[in-house]
Parts: structure tokens; sequence; C-alpha cells
């Protein structure tokens, strides 16, 4: 069943405040929505058929595009630069468990009422279903619905390493000067999960935590943005992806906002256990209202659709799949009742 997207919260986790001076986001302005030149399907990675009928959407990921106005993306580089003082570092967030090591910002919808407005626009989330073939919304967890990843201090760290995603969709947007880096590019890995997971030695299931080595340069696809504003979509949680290291020192500031299918039905790819341990306010509140968006569209769809002469055990079947929604969100930290 298609739903709508969650309504953004009314208030904002303890420790968050927006900024006090900032661009109001205004999408006749700021928004200039071009489709991609060239768009790679999942089979251009080597997933097989009943791989690709199991994913949400056949894309993978997309050549650049702009999706800001100049005006836009000045207001974006804007935003970036004044979040910067709160950046940390995934290494020094206590409860993280991956091997990631990027210099980021978590919670930008809650820190910036630009980056909420855009992060929540539907007319850019409409926009990225037609690229995806899909209907997409802004994430169902606010806390992922942006992140900003800054160039790290030391030159020779990648800006992040090979992984895949947590969550399904996403789009990368270079914020700064991309003429004034050398370096940085964003590159992808031409190859499924299974086929990272063996070049890795990660298990298929942990490509999240990241892999700071190199793959086969050979099977890896490069990209400069072309200026300021231009996106790259992706079907992150299929694509082993990087931001490659700077060269030389540069500012190079990239803005990630995260999408969910808006299909309850499709399997939730969101790694809910990883993600409770990034450590962001409110993240855990978070997890158990996405937990009853899901079992809420399955619920209602089951009601909608009811029919006393239905086959019960299919009946059945779809409240279960809508318990197991819950219960999946209840199951990361049993001491959330107490």
């Amino acid at each position: 069943m298609q739903t709508t997207p969650l309504p953004f919260p009314d208030t904002l986790p303890k420790g968050y405040a927006y900024l006090p001076d900032e661009p109001t986001f205004d999408p006749a302005r700021h928004l200039a929505l071009e489709a991609p030149a060239q768009v790679w399907g999942l089979q251009a990675l080597g997933y097989d058929e009943d791989a690709i009928l199991a994913a949400p959407s056949k894309v993978g990921f997309t050549a650049p595009f702009r999706l800001l106005t100049p005006e836009g993306a000045d207001a974006m580089e804007r935003v970036a630069r004044d979040l910067k003082r709160h950046m940390t570092r995934a290494a020094d967030v206590e409860s993280y468990t991956g091997n990631r090591n990027q210099a980021f910002l978590a919670g930008g919808v809650y820190r910036s009422r630009f980056l909420r407005d855009l992060c929540n626009s539907l007319d850019v989330a409409d926009f990225l279903s037609e690229i995806a073939g899909a209907p997409i919304g802004p994430h169902s967890l606010p806390s992922q619905q942006v992140y900003i990843n800054y160039a790290p201090p030391k030159v020779e760290d990648h800006v992040d390493v090979w992984h895949a995603d947590s969550i399904g969709f996403d789009y990368v947007l270079m914020a700064s000067d991309p003429a004034t880096l050398k370096g940085g590019e964003f590159e992808v890995f031409l190859g499924t999960r299974a086929q990272a997971s063996e070049a890795t030695g990660l298990g298929p299931d942990a490509l999240n935590l990241g892999y700071n080595r190199e793959l086969p340069r050979d099977r890896t696809v490069s990209f400069r943005f072309p200026d300021k504003g231009y996106v790259i979509f992706q079907q992150g949680n299929y694509v082993i992806h990087r931001a490659r290291r700077l060269d030389e020192p540069g500012e190079r500031m990239t803005v990630v906002p995260g999408f969910v299918p808006l299909d309850t039905y499709v399997p939730d790819v969101t790694d809910v256990a990883h993600v409770a341990t990034y450590g962001e306010p409110g993240i855990e509140a978070e997890l158990l209202r996405h937990g009853a968006w899901l079992a809420a569209g399955k619920l209602q769809d089951l009601i909608g659709s009811f029919d006393p002469n239905a086959d019960l055990g299919a009946m059945a079947a779809r409240l279960e799949a809508a318990r197991s929604d819950i219960d999946r969100v209840l199951a990361i930290t049993p001491d959330w009742s107490k």
C-alpha cells in the first residue's frame, strides 16, 4: 500500500537548535530540477533478475544533474558552512559500530530550517520518484533525512570510505565549489553487494560499516560534479560507493538527503540496528515511530480492503507482517520500555 510521508516533528530533540540567521528555502527560486543525462540500472551493476524484481526500483545511480539554481546552491553552501562548527567524526561517537571515519554533521534538519524544508520538499520527492520509477518520500527517520560530509582534517584520509548505505535512497549534493578541489571524486564500484563482499571480506550485511582499502580500479567509475548544486541520485543500499580523498587540502562539503519507499509492503532496507548506534538525540523515538509507520500502512490496507470471504491465511500473514515491523524496532534495545 502506498502511504503518505510522515509529517516533520513539531518538537526538536533535546540538544538541537535552528540556526538564528539563514536563508529561507523557496522552491521557485532555489530548485532547478533537471533530469540526469544518464542512469545506470541495477542490471548494469550485475544484479540478476530476481534481485532487481525484489528491489523497490531498478535504478542504481545517475550521472550528476542539477537540482539547485545558482542562488539555491549559494544558500546551501552558506548553510553547510555555518553548520560546520557542529561537525563530528564517526570514530568519536562512542556507540557507533562501523569502520567509517568521515567528518560529518548529523541531524541537519533539526539545525537548519533551510535543510528541513528542502529535504521535505514534495517537489523534489516527486521528481526523484520519476527517476526511481517508484514513489519515494522524505525518510521516515528525520535524522536520516540529511547528513553533511566535510573534508577530513587529514588530507590522506578519504572523505568517506567504500560502503553501502544503511537506507535505501539518497542523493549526494555538492555544496561547495568543486572547481577549487583537486581529488575528492565520487566513485562507484561496478558490482553487486555480493561481489563487493567478496572483494572486501565484509559480510554482505556489513557493507554499510565501511571498508578503508582499495577496490579494483578497472571496476569503478569516477565522477566530478560540474558545479555546486549538482547531485548524484542513487539506491544507496545496492550501490557500493565512496568519496575519494583530496589530493591537497580544500573545502569539500556534500549534503546527503535520504528517502524511503512510500509502499509500506516493500521490504524495509533501513538497517535499524545499525542506525540505533549513531548516538543522535531522539533517534530511539524516531525508530519506534518508523516501525509504527510501516505497520500502520499495512494495517490500513488490511482494514480498507476487508472482505469477510477473503483467505484467512493471507489476512493473518498481512497482520503478521505489520507486527514484525513493530517487533523489529522493539528488539533493537529491549530496555526501551523501562
